[in-house]
Protein backbone atom coordinates (compact mmCIF):
# COMPACT_ATOMS: atom_id res chain seq x y z
CA UNK A 1 0.00 0.00 0.00
CA UNK A 2 1.76 3.51 -1.11
CA UNK A 3 2.59 5.74 1.69
CA UNK A 4 0.11 8.60 2.65
CA UNK A 5 1.93 12.12 1.93
CA UNK A 6 1.87 14.57 4.98
CA UNK A 7 -0.36 17.61 4.98
CA UNK A 8 1.91 19.66 7.05
CA UNK A 9 0.85 23.32 8.67
CA UNK A 10 3.89 25.31 7.15
CA UNK A 11 4.36 29.14 6.93
CA UNK A 12 7.61 29.32 4.72
CA UNK A 13 9.92 32.52 3.83
CA UNK A 14 12.90 31.91 1.78
CA UNK A 15 15.95 34.30 2.08
CA UNK A 16 18.72 35.13 -0.59
CA UNK A 17 22.15 35.58 0.36
CA UNK A 18 24.99 36.16 -2.57
CA UNK A 19 28.03 36.73 -1.32
CA UNK A 20 30.39 38.25 -3.67
CA UNK A 21 33.86 38.07 -4.30
CA UNK A 22 33.99 34.36 -2.96
CA UNK A 23 37.43 33.44 -4.59
CA UNK A 24 38.84 36.10 -2.01
CA UNK A 25 37.20 34.37 1.10
CA UNK A 26 38.95 30.64 -0.25
CA UNK A 27 42.16 33.00 -0.50
CA UNK A 28 41.63 34.19 3.12
CA UNK A 29 40.89 30.33 4.07
CA UNK A 30 44.03 29.26 2.52
CA UNK A 31 46.21 32.12 4.25
CA UNK A 32 44.56 31.05 7.61
CA UNK A 33 45.51 27.62 7.48
CA UNK A 34 49.16 28.23 6.41
CA UNK A 35 49.06 31.01 9.32
CA UNK A 36 47.81 29.98 12.25
CA UNK A 37 47.56 32.65 13.73
CA UNK A 38 45.11 34.08 11.27
CA UNK A 39 41.31 32.96 12.89
CA UNK A 40 38.82 30.78 10.58
CA UNK A 41 36.86 33.55 8.03
CA UNK A 42 33.23 34.52 9.12
CA UNK A 43 30.52 35.80 6.96
CA UNK A 44 26.47 36.30 8.84
CA UNK A 45 23.37 37.23 7.33
CA UNK A 46 20.81 38.90 9.34
CA UNK A 47 16.93 38.47 8.69
CA UNK A 48 13.61 38.76 10.25
CA UNK A 49 10.10 37.48 10.29
CA UNK A 50 6.90 38.40 11.33
CA UNK A 51 4.56 36.27 11.57
CA UNK A 52 0.86 36.27 13.42
CA UNK A 53 2.19 39.81 15.21
CA UNK A 54 5.40 37.78 16.50
CA UNK A 55 8.81 39.44 15.05
CA UNK A 56 12.16 37.02 15.34
CA UNK A 57 15.55 37.83 14.14
CA UNK A 58 17.54 34.68 13.25
CA UNK A 59 21.49 34.81 11.88
CA UNK A 60 22.89 32.43 9.44
CA UNK A 61 26.67 32.21 9.83
CA UNK A 62 29.16 31.00 7.18
CA UNK A 63 32.32 29.42 8.95
CA UNK A 64 34.84 28.77 6.24
CA UNK A 65 37.62 26.21 7.17
CA UNK A 66 40.48 24.65 5.43
CA UNK A 67 42.59 22.16 7.54
CA UNK A 68 42.75 18.53 7.97
CA UNK A 69 39.41 17.79 9.04
CA UNK A 70 37.44 20.34 7.26
CA UNK A 71 37.64 21.45 3.49
CA UNK A 72 34.92 24.18 3.01
CA UNK A 73 32.26 25.74 5.18
CA UNK A 74 29.89 25.05 8.11
CA UNK A 75 26.58 26.60 8.04
CA UNK A 76 25.58 27.69 11.70
CA UNK A 77 21.87 28.87 12.21
CA UNK A 78 19.68 30.02 14.83
CA UNK A 79 17.90 33.07 16.48
CA UNK A 80 19.28 36.05 17.86
CA UNK A 81 16.95 35.63 20.74
CA UNK A 82 16.86 31.80 21.52
CA UNK A 83 13.92 31.67 23.58
CA UNK A 84 12.15 34.19 22.12
CA UNK A 85 10.15 31.62 18.62
CA UNK A 86 6.98 30.05 20.01
CA UNK A 87 7.08 27.16 16.87
CA UNK A 88 8.87 24.62 15.45
CA UNK A 89 10.98 25.42 12.84
CA UNK A 90 13.04 24.32 10.19
CA UNK A 91 15.66 26.11 8.23
CA UNK A 92 17.03 24.69 5.03
CA UNK A 93 19.96 25.29 3.12
CA UNK A 94 20.40 25.40 -0.96
CA UNK A 95 22.99 26.46 -3.02
CA UNK A 96 21.97 28.18 -6.37
CA UNK A 97 23.97 27.92 -9.43
CA UNK A 98 23.90 29.84 -12.71
CA UNK A 99 20.62 28.33 -14.08
CA UNK A 100 18.67 28.76 -11.09
CA UNK A 101 18.83 25.23 -10.22
CA UNK A 102 18.60 24.76 -6.19
CA UNK A 103 20.76 22.16 -4.68
CA UNK A 104 19.64 21.22 -1.20
CA UNK A 105 23.14 20.56 1.24
CA UNK A 106 21.68 20.51 4.47
CA UNK A 107 19.19 22.05 7.32
CA UNK A 108 19.00 22.72 10.83
CA UNK A 109 16.45 22.54 12.76
CA UNK A 110 15.02 24.41 16.17
CA UNK A 111 12.24 23.01 18.34
CA UNK A 112 10.97 25.45 20.84
CA UNK A 113 7.76 24.88 23.56
CA UNK A 114 5.74 27.95 25.23
CA UNK A 115 7.23 26.14 28.89
CA UNK A 116 10.48 24.54 27.21
CA UNK A 117 13.37 24.47 24.97
CA UNK A 118 15.58 21.43 24.03
CA UNK A 119 16.89 21.21 20.88
CA UNK A 120 20.72 19.76 19.41
CA UNK A 121 23.99 22.06 20.07
CA UNK A 122 24.60 25.48 17.77
CA UNK A 123 26.82 24.02 14.91
CA UNK A 124 25.42 21.43 12.13
CA UNK A 125 28.39 21.02 9.83
CA UNK A 126 28.00 20.79 5.91
CA UNK A 127 31.25 20.49 3.81
CA UNK A 128 31.75 21.73 0.56
CA UNK A 129 34.78 20.12 -0.54
CA UNK A 130 36.66 23.40 -1.74
CA UNK A 131 38.69 21.83 -4.06
CA UNK A 132 36.05 20.55 -6.74
CA UNK A 133 34.92 24.01 -6.85
CA UNK A 134 37.09 25.33 -9.35
CA UNK A 135 35.80 22.85 -12.03
CA UNK A 136 32.37 24.02 -11.27
CA UNK A 137 33.28 27.32 -10.77
CA UNK A 138 31.63 29.49 -13.78
CA UNK A 139 28.25 27.09 -13.17
CA UNK A 140 28.14 26.96 -8.99
CA UNK A 141 29.84 29.92 -8.58
CA UNK A 142 28.73 32.85 -11.80
CA UNK A 143 30.48 35.97 -11.58
CA UNK A 144 32.67 34.70 -8.44
CA UNK A 145 29.44 34.60 -6.32
CA UNK A 146 28.23 32.40 -4.31
CA UNK A 147 24.57 32.02 -3.82
CA UNK A 148 22.78 30.77 -0.73
CA UNK A 149 18.97 30.20 -0.52
CA UNK A 150 17.56 29.96 3.08
CA UNK A 151 14.10 28.26 3.24
CA UNK A 152 12.69 29.12 6.80
CA UNK A 153 9.54 26.65 7.57
CA UNK A 154 7.39 27.11 10.80
CA UNK A 155 5.26 24.64 11.87
CA UNK A 156 1.75 25.89 12.99
CA UNK A 157 0.87 22.06 14.04
CA UNK A 158 0.59 21.38 18.35
CA UNK A 159 3.28 18.79 17.75
CA UNK A 160 4.14 17.87 14.01
CA UNK A 161 6.22 15.48 13.07
CA UNK A 162 9.97 17.07 12.50
CA UNK A 163 11.96 16.45 10.24
CA UNK A 164 15.29 15.51 11.41
CA UNK A 165 18.44 17.52 10.46
CA UNK A 166 20.52 14.37 9.76
CA UNK A 167 19.97 15.53 5.97
CA UNK A 168 22.43 16.53 3.96
CA UNK A 169 24.19 16.05 0.83
CA UNK A 170 27.67 16.88 -1.16
CA UNK A 171 26.86 19.08 -3.81
CA UNK A 172 29.57 17.34 -6.21
CA UNK A 173 27.03 14.18 -6.30
CA UNK A 174 24.04 16.20 -8.13
CA UNK A 175 25.70 18.50 -9.66
CA UNK A 176 25.59 18.08 -13.94
CA UNK A 177 28.63 19.90 -15.24
CA UNK A 178 27.44 18.98 -18.59
CA UNK A 179 23.98 21.14 -19.54
CA UNK A 180 22.19 17.71 -22.34
CA UNK A 181 18.73 18.84 -20.71
CA UNK A 182 18.07 20.28 -24.29
CA UNK A 183 18.41 16.60 -25.58
CA UNK A 184 15.77 15.32 -23.21
CA UNK A 185 12.72 16.30 -25.67
CA UNK A 186 14.74 14.56 -28.62
CA UNK A 187 15.25 11.79 -27.29
CA UNK A 188 12.46 10.25 -29.26
CA UNK A 189 15.27 9.92 -31.90
CA UNK A 190 18.13 7.79 -29.67
CA UNK A 191 20.30 5.24 -31.15
CA UNK A 192 18.83 2.52 -28.41
CA UNK A 193 15.69 0.89 -27.66
CA UNK A 194 14.21 -0.09 -24.35
CA UNK A 195 10.79 -1.96 -23.92
CA UNK A 196 9.57 -1.06 -20.79
CA UNK A 197 6.22 -3.07 -20.19
CA UNK A 198 5.32 -3.11 -23.40
CA UNK A 199 6.00 0.45 -23.62
CA UNK A 200 9.20 1.43 -26.16
CA UNK A 201 11.64 4.11 -25.45
CA UNK A 202 14.54 5.46 -27.01
CA UNK A 203 17.31 7.04 -25.58
CA UNK A 204 20.86 8.31 -26.82
CA UNK A 205 23.31 5.65 -26.05
CA UNK A 206 26.30 8.80 -25.28
CA UNK A 207 23.68 10.22 -23.18
CA UNK A 208 22.76 6.85 -20.85
CA UNK A 209 27.29 5.95 -20.78
CA UNK A 210 27.67 9.72 -19.78
CA UNK A 211 24.89 9.91 -17.10
CA UNK A 212 24.27 6.23 -15.82
CA UNK A 213 26.51 3.91 -16.40
CA UNK A 214 24.82 1.04 -14.81
CA UNK A 215 22.18 1.21 -16.96
CA UNK A 216 24.67 1.40 -19.92
CA UNK A 217 26.27 -1.74 -18.80
CA UNK A 218 23.02 -3.56 -18.51
CA UNK A 219 22.34 -2.59 -22.10
CA UNK A 220 25.75 -3.27 -23.41
CA UNK A 221 25.66 -6.75 -21.85
CA UNK A 222 22.16 -7.74 -23.20
CA UNK A 223 23.72 -6.84 -26.88
CA UNK A 224 26.64 -8.99 -26.43
CA UNK A 225 24.21 -11.64 -25.27
CA UNK A 226 21.81 -11.29 -27.89
CA UNK A 227 22.18 -12.21 -31.48
CA UNK A 228 20.56 -9.01 -33.06
CA UNK A 229 22.15 -5.66 -32.62
CA UNK A 230 18.38 -4.19 -32.73
CA UNK A 231 17.38 -6.61 -30.30
CA UNK A 232 15.18 -4.13 -27.50
CA UNK A 233 16.36 -4.59 -23.82
CA UNK A 234 13.20 -5.49 -21.69
CA UNK A 235 12.32 -3.92 -18.29
CA UNK A 236 9.78 -5.53 -16.41
CA UNK A 237 10.26 -4.67 -13.28
CA UNK A 238 9.28 -1.02 -13.45
CA UNK A 239 6.37 0.85 -14.70
CA UNK A 240 6.48 2.49 -17.52
CA UNK A 241 5.55 6.34 -16.39
CA UNK A 242 8.37 5.32 -13.37
CA UNK A 243 11.04 4.99 -15.84
CA UNK A 244 9.78 7.65 -18.02
CA UNK A 245 10.95 9.62 -15.16
CA UNK A 246 14.26 7.73 -14.34
CA UNK A 247 15.05 9.07 -17.69
CA UNK A 248 14.08 12.96 -16.88
CA UNK A 249 16.45 12.84 -14.43
CA UNK A 250 18.91 11.05 -16.35
CA UNK A 251 18.55 13.68 -18.74
CA UNK A 252 18.00 17.12 -16.64
CA UNK A 253 18.89 15.84 -13.06
CA UNK A 254 15.52 17.21 -12.38
CA UNK A 255 11.59 14.92 -11.65
CA UNK A 256 9.00 17.99 -12.30
CA UNK A 257 6.74 15.84 -10.17
CA UNK A 258 9.36 13.95 -7.92
CA UNK A 259 6.99 13.89 -4.25
CA UNK A 260 4.43 12.28 -5.73
CA UNK A 261 6.59 9.75 -6.82
CA UNK A 262 9.49 9.36 -4.41
CA UNK A 263 8.75 6.15 -3.21
CA UNK A 264 8.57 4.16 -6.58
CA UNK A 265 11.13 6.22 -7.91
CA UNK A 266 13.93 5.03 -4.95
CA UNK A 267 14.33 1.34 -6.17
CA UNK A 268 15.55 2.45 -9.51
CA UNK A 269 17.28 4.74 -8.49
CA UNK A 270 19.30 2.65 -6.04
CA UNK A 271 19.30 -0.05 -8.88
CA UNK A 272 20.86 2.05 -11.63
CA UNK A 273 23.11 3.35 -8.95
CA UNK A 274 21.66 7.33 -9.43
CA UNK A 275 23.01 8.77 -6.62
CA UNK A 276 21.47 12.29 -6.96
CA UNK A 277 17.88 10.86 -8.02
CA UNK A 278 18.27 8.25 -4.95
CA UNK A 279 19.32 11.63 -2.45
CA UNK A 280 16.19 13.66 -3.58
CA UNK A 281 14.34 10.35 -3.32
CA UNK A 282 15.49 10.14 0.37
CA UNK A 283 14.90 13.96 1.22
CA UNK A 284 11.05 13.86 -0.10
CA UNK A 285 9.96 10.15 1.50
CA UNK A 286 11.73 12.17 5.11
CA UNK A 287 9.68 15.29 4.49
CA UNK A 288 6.45 14.28 2.97
CA UNK A 289 5.74 10.39 3.85
CA UNK A 290 7.66 9.93 7.12
CA UNK A 291 5.09 9.19 10.16
CA UNK A 292 4.99 7.63 13.25
CA UNK A 293 2.45 5.21 11.24
CA UNK A 294 4.38 4.65 8.43
CA UNK A 295 7.87 5.01 9.84
CA UNK A 296 8.50 0.62 10.09
CA UNK A 297 7.35 0.38 6.30
CA UNK A 298 9.24 2.82 5.35
CA UNK A 299 12.50 1.43 7.19
CA UNK A 300 11.69 -1.46 5.06
CA UNK A 301 11.81 0.35 1.95
CA UNK A 302 15.22 2.29 2.77
CA UNK A 303 16.68 -1.72 3.58
CA UNK A 304 15.72 -2.94 0.30
CA UNK A 305 17.18 0.22 -1.47
CA UNK A 306 20.16 0.65 0.86
CA UNK A 307 19.27 3.89 1.21
CA UNK A 308 21.32 4.89 4.63
CA UNK A 309 19.93 8.44 5.38
CA UNK A 310 16.31 7.24 5.18
CA UNK A 311 16.82 4.47 7.59
CA UNK A 312 18.66 6.51 9.95
CA UNK A 313 15.41 8.90 9.88
CA UNK A 314 12.83 6.20 10.40
CA UNK A 315 14.71 4.56 13.11
CA UNK A 316 14.81 8.09 14.90
CA UNK A 317 11.12 8.44 14.18
CA UNK A 318 10.19 4.98 15.64
CA UNK A 319 12.39 5.68 18.75
CA UNK A 320 10.79 8.58 19.18
CA UNK A 321 7.34 7.24 18.66
CA UNK A 322 8.03 4.74 21.50
CA UNK A 323 9.81 7.65 23.82
CA UNK A 324 6.76 9.47 23.45
CA UNK A 325 4.22 6.87 25.06
CA UNK A 326 5.45 7.93 28.38
CA UNK A 327 3.64 10.50 30.39
CA UNK A 328 4.48 12.43 33.41
CA UNK A 329 2.88 14.70 36.09
CA UNK A 330 4.41 16.73 38.28
CA UNK A 331 3.02 17.24 42.09
CA UNK A 332 3.32 20.72 43.96
CA UNK A 333 6.08 19.79 46.07
CA UNK A 334 7.97 19.38 42.93
CA UNK A 335 7.90 15.85 42.44
CA UNK A 336 8.32 14.20 38.77
CA UNK A 337 6.20 11.05 38.22
CA UNK A 338 7.14 8.97 34.76
CA UNK A 339 4.49 6.83 33.73
CA UNK A 340 5.49 4.16 30.95
CA UNK A 341 3.18 2.23 28.68
CA UNK A 342 3.18 -0.86 30.89
CA UNK A 343 1.85 1.22 33.61
CA UNK A 344 5.21 1.51 35.96
CA UNK A 345 5.90 4.70 37.76
CA UNK A 346 9.14 6.28 38.79
CA UNK A 347 9.01 8.60 40.92
CA UNK A 348 11.56 11.75 41.00
CA UNK A 349 11.74 13.87 44.54
CA UNK A 350 13.44 16.43 42.34
CA UNK A 351 11.94 16.77 38.77
CA UNK A 352 14.99 18.76 37.60
CA UNK A 353 17.08 15.84 38.00
CA UNK A 354 15.31 13.79 35.62
CA UNK A 355 16.45 14.49 32.02
CA UNK A 356 13.15 14.82 29.60
CA UNK A 357 13.59 12.97 26.21
CA UNK A 358 12.75 15.16 23.02
CA UNK A 359 9.42 13.08 22.04
CA UNK A 360 8.06 14.32 24.99
CA UNK A 361 5.34 16.80 24.49
CA UNK A 362 5.39 19.18 27.65
CA UNK A 363 1.78 20.11 28.86
CA UNK A 364 1.62 23.49 31.44
CA UNK A 365 -0.85 21.75 33.15
CA UNK A 366 0.56 18.48 33.68
CA UNK A 367 4.21 19.22 34.27
CA UNK A 368 4.93 22.48 35.47
CA UNK A 369 8.49 24.18 34.45
CA UNK A 370 7.96 26.87 37.54
CA UNK A 371 7.25 26.76 41.24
Amino acid sequence: MPFKKIERNVHTERRTWKLENISETFAKVDTWRIDSSVGPVQETYFFSTNFQDHEIDWYVKLDFRHNELHNGFQIYFDAVEKLKPKNHVTCNFYLVDADKNEFFIGRKNRKFDSTYYYGPAVGYSIIQNQAKLPNTKDKLLPNDTMTLLIELNIYLDENPIFPLEELFCRIEQVLNLDDISHLYPLKGDGDIKISVQGVEFSVHKTVIEIRCPTLSKIIGDHQQMSDNDNNQLVVTDIKPEIFERVLEHIYTGKVKDLDDHAESLLEPASKYKLLGLKHMCELSLTNHYLTYESAKEVKKLAARCDAVMLATNADSIINESCTSQVDFSCTRDGTLIEIKPSGKKNVYKDRFKKHIPKGIKIVPDRLSLHH
